[in-house]
Order: C-alpha cells, then structure tokens, then sequence
C-alpha cells in the first residue's frame, strides 16, 4: 500500500512538471544540463563561504582581539597624554583601527542590530579572549564595526575597526570567476545541444514531409550521434519500402486491369452478336455493371500515383469540381475565405472532391462547398439535405467496398469506395476526411489538408 500511494505521488508529480515545464527537447536538455550546474556552483559556493570564509574571519576576529589587548596593555602601561598619542597614532597607521580614549563606562551589551558573519566572529572571539565588558554596533555605517571596552573603571577604549580589516579580499573574485566559468560551461552546453539535436529536427522534417506525401531527399548524419544515424538510417529504409509497396500495387493493379477488360472486351463483343433478348440484355447490364465496379475498384487502388505535390490554387480546383457538377444541372454553390494557394497533388485532390460531390449529390439535391484557411490547415466542407448518415456510421461508411444501401444496384449506391477513396487522398496529403452532420439537414463532409 506504501508503495502504491508513492507511485501515484511520483506519477502526479511527473504529471506536474511535464505540464509545467518547456515543451522543446533543446529547452529540456538545457534545464537537465544547467539545474545540476547550478545547484553544483550554488553549493560550492555555500561550502566556500560557510566554511573558508567563516574559518579566515574567525581567525582575523581573534588577530584583532590581540591586537586589542595590546593596546589596552600599552595604555595601561604608558597612561600619559604623550604615550596616548602615540597609541593612537600607531594603532591607526600599523593596526588599521581608529582608537579613541574617554572617560566614562560602556553601554549595555545588546546583540548587533542585523546578522552578519563579521559582527557574529568578533563577538565569539572578544567573549572568548578579552573577557572585559564590551558594546558592539554593526550600525554605525562606513563599512566599520564600533567596539566599546572598559579597560579601567573609569576609561572606555572606543575602536572603529573597518571591515576590511575583518574579511578576505577574494570575494568578488571569487565570484566574477564562478560566473564566468558558468557563461562558457552554458555556451559550449548550448552549442553541444543544438548540434546533437538539428539532426532530430531535420529527421522530424522528413518524417513530416513524408506523411504528407511530399518527396524526401536522401539524407546522412554523419556527424550525429549512433541513435540519430540508427534513426535516420531506419527511416530511409521505410521510405524505399513504401515506394516499393505502392509501386508493386500499381504494377499489379495494371496487370489486373488488362486481364479483366480483355475478357469484358470479348463478352461485349459476343453480346453484341446475339439476337437482341430479355436474357442478353441483362447479361450487357451485368456486364456494364462490372465495367463500373472494376473502375471503381482501380480507382482507389490507384490512390495518389505518382503525382508529386506541387503549389496549387485550391479554389481553381474546387471551381472545376463544381463546373463539372452543374454541367448535370446539380444544384452546387462554392464558397473560399484566405488563400487558397497549398502545396498539393491537384490531380488526386480533385478526384477527393469530386467523389464527395458525387456522393452528396447522389443522395440530395443540394451541396454547398466552402474552404477556409486557418492557421496549420485549410479546411473543406461539403454539406447536403441528404438524409444523412447515422452517428454510429460514421466510421463504418470510410471501409472500402461498404454500402448503407443493401443493394447491390451501382447506380444507386455506387460500389462503396466514394468515402475511402476521399480518406485515403486526404491522408496521403498528412490530413484526414471526418464526418458531421450538416445545417442543411443531410451529411457535413470535412476535409483537413495541412499547409
């Protein structure tokens, strides 16, 4: 139970900071090589300090409480204003500390007005070594410490010590060293990072061209590292294999093509040497009905070809599927907002479109087109008042030779392939074709080719 109840804190906490942290693999990769950094100089930076400095200013807090007693002992010694003088005057050129004699007795003993290492050591060493009453002021300003001292029952020794009699003179370089060492460590991180990572985004190009059907160039990291080249090597491998593939089809496809016309050739021949009959008439119909299904059938085996993408004027070619449509009398409107200039194959895309107007058109009796350009995509729609299709069928229809209609009258219903041979074009374009249901009352199909 322990163990389950932290790994779902681990899980939650993963959660967090996959949500909360940078998206990029190179921004990532940064934080994974500089957080341990930091952390790394900020520690050594705290043992520095903590320790080195602590130990140097302790020993130079105890230096001065000597040299402090001196001069108590010399003015003990000596108490003449001529020997006072002379304290005074060596204490500031040979000690570095401004002393001043007066009559009176020290303040109360209060702790230093604000932490600080300098007040904290000199307090330890003068309860330590000078065991007479004293006042410290870490508040006077000037970068100096105020020491009070009864040295008589009537004498006060007043000291102005200046901090840096006090601290190590190493500091800023200490720091200005960390934190050039730290812009050459994140430069030479970065330029590390982005050399091992312009690879992956190149592989990630190509893979993305190669989605939307687009040609990829061959391509060798030479200079990346064994997983890249691993990568990239693996990826040209599935690119030659599905070049392969689609060009197996289309060889075998037109194999099949002259086989199957061929003996329909010689059947229309024979049929039309028979004395005209109710039973040779259906056997032309049958044939005629083979004819539209093996069409059909090569169709969408054909797929895209092998037509390349190149920059096309959508809107010219959604204007040609509707001209072709209204040559039949179709009730057809076409509506486009942006631009409408997309790297496609204009061939197969209007081969899309004109089996989805096909297919509105055979169910209803009116279709509007309308293409809009967004940010990632251009996006077409086709509605109809068609009485549309169920929900749950929606997925079911974009199976290749599935009919809502049981018949198996082509005219009617067609061979089933409308919707698929529409799908399989989008997706060879890296988009996707869904389906809605229409304002107009009937099917609203949705035809996403990213730009």
């Amino acid at each position: 139970m322990k163990l389950s109840r932290g790994g779902d804190l681990f899980e939650r906490v993963a959660r967090w900071a996959d949500q909360h942290s940078p998206q990029t693999l190179f921004a990532r990769a940064l934080i994974i090589l500089i957080v341990p950094m930091l952390l790394l100089q900020a520690l050594s930076a705290w043992w520095f300090y903590s320790q080195r400095g602590d130990n140097v200013t302790n020993r130079l807090a105890l230096i001065l409480v000597r040299d402090l007693r001196t001069l108590i002992s010399l003015r003990a010694d000596f108490p003449d204003d001529e020997h006072k003088s002379w304290v005074v005057r060596h204490a500031r050129a040979d000690m570095l500390v401004f002393v001043a004699f007066h009559k009176g007795t020290v303040r109360a003993f209060k702790a230093p007005e604000y932490f600080d290492i300098v007040s904290r050591e000199v307090q330890g060493a003068l309860d330590a070594d000078l065991r007479r009453p004293y006042y410290l002021d870490n508040n006077v300003g000037g970068e100096q410490l105020l020491i009070e001292i009864q040295i008589t029952d009537s004498d006060v020794m007043e000291v102005l010590v200046p901090y840096v009699r006090l601290t190590f003179g190493s500091s800023f370089a200490y720091v200005l060293a960390q934190v050039g060492l730290a812009l050459v460590l994140f430069g030479l991180a970065i330029w590390f990072m982005r050399r091992e990572l312009v690879p992956i985004e190149h592989l990630g190009v190509a893979a993305d061209a190669l989605g939307k059907g687009r040609d990829v160039p061959d391509f060798a990291f030479a200079g990346g590292t064994r997983e890249v080249r691993n990568a990239a090597t693996a990826f040209q491998t599935m690119k030659i294999r599905l070049g392969r593939s689609l060009q197996q089809r289309t060889e075998m496809l037109a194999g099949v093509s002259h086989d199957l016309r061929t003996p329909l050739t010689r059947m229309k021949l024979s049929l039309a040497l028979l004395a005209e009959s109710p039973e040779t008439k259906e056997l032309g119909d049958d044939v005629r009905d083979m004819e539209r299904m093996i069409e059909g059938y090569l169709a969408f085996a054909r797929g895209e070809g092998d037509e390349e993408p190149i920059p096309s004027d959508l809107s010219e070619i959604l204007q040609d599927v509707v001209s072709g449509a209204r040559r039949d009398n179709a009730d057809v409107v076409v509506e486009t907002e942006g631009d409408m200039h997309v790297e496609l194959r204009p061939v197969a895309m209007k081969r899309c479109l004109a089996n989805l107007v096909s297919n509105a058109l055979r169910h209803g009796t009116q279709v509007e087109l309308r293409a809009t350009r967004g940010r990632t995509s251009v996006e077409i729609t086709v509605d109809d008042n068609g009485p549309g299709i169920p929900p749950d069928k929606y997925e079911d229809v974009f199976r290749p030779f599935l009919r809502l209609d049981e018949s198996r009258n082509v005219d009617t219903g067609g061979v089933g392939l409308g919707l698929t041979i529409a799908r399989d074009v989008a997706r060879s374009h890296g988009g996707d074709v869904t389906l809605a249901s229409a304002p107009l009352g009937g099917l609203r199909v949705v035809v996403r080719i990213p730009i």
